[in-house]
């Protein structure tokens, strides 16, 4: 797939060169594969909502750890891909997304207390 570099990025970096080129390309990538991540988040967020909207009693404890665990890994791997693209807000995520915190203590990080969270 040929990507073309925007605007703003030709005019810092100059003419068009091979290394341009290139440099575009790969910030297509990083992109794209943030928003292969976001979308994946994003299922599994929705299977968690949905299992958590069934009656009492209709859907398995087990069922639920393995969603609430297979979330925690799309967050993982989404805020990794965030991070090498150089941006670094998690907290920016977690609110975009709505990210549970029985979510993120999976992960490893605990929300900061706000007033908001309290």
């Amino acid at each position: 797939m040929a990507v073309k570099a925007p605007i703003f990025y030709r005019r810092r970096r100059g003419p068009e060169t091979g290394a341009g080129i290139l440099d575009g390309e790969i910030m297509a990538e990083m992109a794209a594969s943030i928003g292969r991540a976001g979308r994946a988040m994003e299922r599994a967020l929705d299977e968690l909502k949905d299992h958590d909207a069934q009656p009492p009693g209709a859907g398995s404890d087990a069922r639920r750890k393995e969603l609430v665990q297979t979330a925690a890994h799309r967050a993982w791997m989404l805020f990794v891909q965030y991070e090498m693209a150089g941006l670094s807000s998690q907290s920016q995520l977690v609110r975009r997304y709505g990210i549970p915190p029985e979510v993120l203590v999976r992960v490893g990080i605990r929300q900061a207390h706000s007033p908001e969270n309290s």
